[in-house]
């Protein structure tokens, strides 16, 4: 678990800049004003873990699988004359130990990564941080919707559904080989731990509706179909003539579904192309998978994720409280604020252009309507 980010030099953050995070987080905020970046800073050195770690200094990857950011100029302050870059973390992984990432530009223009990690080297070994980030899931905005088939992949080494959600009908059809089951506290519907069963349950729930049939599962077949109904009556249709919202958020189900304790995921804008009603069901389902001791990372910009976040804080059937929930809301003078929620699932010091348009639209209306 990720306990703090720490900052400095990257992108917008100038000054040293530590945002302190729980069980479940939400970034929510003005249009550029920091939350991607702080997102990011935990993506760059996700997709640079991925490569084995056998140096003090190591290559940096601003442009793989999850993000790409370009090159050095484009992730430095460009309100400062410093050159070094620093992203720091304080984590858990059973205790807590400090690494404070540096990005360096050499003489040759090239861009490395030096790890500095206050840890015992009795209980911790740097292949083990590794290992950490290199098990963080993301799914970002930019999701592949509905597709007529995807190419069948061998068994992947690691277990992710990418971060436009590509991997995601592949990881249901691998998910028996590969002994996937749901954790208890995710448990939705029929008497079945399956992923593909769990995914079907929740979309049901989620979107009032849902049935899957996947094809192509013969092994000589190259390419995977999922077929799917917003009834449970047992017909099944291409994805393309169903709502895209089903395709839109089956990466999220399946991600928060294989996801383990210990690991984290980050997802973008769950709320997009989703009715009020599924955006806060989204949320409840992001908050059973954070009771399972996975941290959630969910940037949004909907009142209702909000919303069902603060049900979800309420909710005995969760085994989640106030206190695991921690919302970061970015203004526009890039600053950002740690809000909680209470014991009685309200937002505590609401500041000002923090989800409060429509009470301003609505004042409008009462003006216009009376002149």
């Amino acid at each position: 678990m990720i306990n703090k980010v720490i900052l400095r030099n990257f992108k917008c953050f100038n000054d040293e800049t530590i945002f302190n995070t729980k069980r479940l987080n939400l970034l929510t905020g003005i249009n550029g004003r920091g939350k991607s970046s702080l997102l990011q800073s935990i993506l760059v050195i996700t997709q640079s873990n991925w490569n084995v770690w056998e140096k003090e200094e190591n290559p940096i990857y601003l442009n793989s699988s999850y993000i790409e950011l370009g090159g050095y100029a484009d992730i430095k302050n460009s309100y400062t004359t410093q050159r070094d870059i620093y992203i720091g973390f304080e984590i858990n992984i059973g205790f807590d130990t400090q690494i404070q990432y540096v990005i360096k530009e050499n003489e040759h223009d090239n861009l490395t990564l030096n790890a500095m990690i206050n840890y015992d080297k009795n209980r911790l070994n740097v292949k083990q941080i590794s290992t950490f980030f290199k098990n963080i899931h993301y799914v970002s905005a930019d999701r592949i919707g509905p597709k007529k088939y995807v190419e069948k992949i061998s068994i992947p080494k690691s277990i992710h559904t990418g971060a436009k959600g590509e991997y995601a009908i592949n990881v249901l059809f691998y998910s028996e080989k590969l002994d996937l089951t749901v954790d208890e506290k995710l448990y939705l519907g029929k008497d079945s731990y399956s992923i593909v069963n769990q995914t079907e349950e929740w979309l049901n729930y989620i979107l009032d509706g849902a049935n899957l049939n996947l094809i192509g599962k013969e092994d000589e077949s190259s390419v995977l179909s999922l077929l799917m109904n917003n009834k449970k009556d047992g017909k099944t249709y291409k994805a393309i003539n169903i709502g895209f919202g089903y395709s839109y958020i089956l990466p999220l189900i399946v991600t928060g579904l294989i996801a383990k304790p210990g690991e984290v995921i980050i997802v973008e804008n769950p709320e997009a192309h989703l009715h009020p009603r599924a955006q806060s069901r989204i949320s409840e389902f992001f908050a059973r998978v954070a009771s399972t001791g996975v941290q959630v990372f969910i940037e949004s910009h909907s009142e209702h994720i909000l919303n069902g976040l603060r049900v979800a804080s309420l909710n005995k059937d969760i085994e989640i409280d106030n206190l695991d929930i921690n919302i970061l809301y970015f203004n526009e003078e890039f600053e950002h604020y740690e809000l909680q929620i209470n014991e009685k699932g309200k937002v505590e010091h609401w500041p000002a252009g923090f989800f409060d348009q429509q009470d301003i639209d609505i004042s409008s209306i009462f003006k216009y309507s009376r002149d």
